[in-house]
């Protein structure tokens, strides 16, 4: 991982165009750099350099070495990065893949709080569904992910978890929005916008459905939580939502969210999860961290 003498005077050299302009730029001896060259050269047992009256050029065999010395040094600025993290958590980034529902309280709440202990922890959130958040984790492609429900992947580990009721979510003017508390099996044929399947809400939704024995009339699907809350607050349409997905517009008296007392939704979650053989860097313990924290204040 550790970039050689040999690579970097190679690279220099390829980047200069001759062992004289690379010996000023590096200051040392021609004499120096031409041996680590030759080395090189001998050991590989290829030829890496045209040598010509306009300088040198790499050879084929040349271009893979330099692309290799490129790829080191990128991999050990990264590693570089890594290792002052561990120094210090003024600085860092963490990815993260979310549900959407997270997005409106939640999520915000962590980068305020980011901002005024560790302003130098940047955070990257990519929103997707609850399936597309445990690709990107186990695929390491980000440091955490928050999905709704529980994860069946062995390969990734949950941090923390956080007990989100799925409620219905109706407008102040909807027939159902005095009730203190209703069963699944009341709702038959109610007229409904949800989220796609791609959501967990949605997939925790169906099973509820299916095992009250009952068809909801769904008049529209989306893939945005934010156009359900809107059609929902303007229509007599309802929808099913965390509360704390739709908490902005519950208290601005905009939407009303009744509980529901059966069936699998009143023990719904969030979690936050991570790939297992992922080594966390500082900043993202850190994050997750206070995540965790906030999890379990918010219950």
């Amino acid at each position: 991982m550790i970039e050689s003498s040999a690579i970097r005077y190679f690279r220099v050299v390829t980047e200069c165009g001759s062992i004289k302009q690379a010996a000023t730029a590096l200051r040392i001896a021609p004499s120096a750099i031409s041996r680590q060259v030759q080395g090189l050269e001998d050991e590989l047992a290829v030829k890496l350099f045209e040598r010509g009256a306009r300088g040198m050029s790499l050879t084929d065999a040349g271009h893979v070495l330099y692309r290799y010395a490129i790829d080191n040094r990128d991999q050990l600025d990264g590693l570089r990065s890594q290792v002052e993290e561990f120094a210090s958590l003024r600085r860092g980034q963490v990815k993260i893949a979310t549900v959407e529902g997270m997005l409106s309280d939640f999520l915000p709440g962590l980068f305020v709080d980011l901002a005024q202990q560790y302003p130098g922890i940047k955070l990257s959130v990519t929103a997707v569904g609850a399936r597309d958040v445990v690709e990107l984790v186990g695929q390491n492609d980000v440091d955490l992910g928050l999905i709704f429900g529980r994860t069946t992947r062995r390969d990734l580990i949950e941090l923390g978890r956080m007990r989100q009721p799925v409620c219905l979510i109706v407008s102040p003017r909807h027939p159902l929005a005095g009730h203190p508390s209703l069963r699944v099996k009341d709702l038959a044929g109610l007229r409904v916008i949800l989220p796609d399947t791609s959501f967990g809400i949605r997939q925790e939704l169906d099973k509820s459905c299916a095992q009250a024995g009952i068809q909801l009339d769904i008049c529209s699907e989306t893939n945005s939580l934010a156009f359900t809350q809107t059609i929902t607050g303007r229509t007599e349409l309802a929808t099913f939502l965390p509360m704390v997905s739709a908490m902005a517009a519950i208290n601005a008296g905009a939407l009303v969210a009744v509980p529901l007392r059966d069936g699998r939704l009143p023990a719904t979650q969030v979690t936050l999860v991570q790939l297992a053989a992922r080594i966390a860097s500082p900043s993202t313990r850190l994050v997750s961290e206070m995540r965790v924290a906030r999890m379990k204040v918010s219950e």
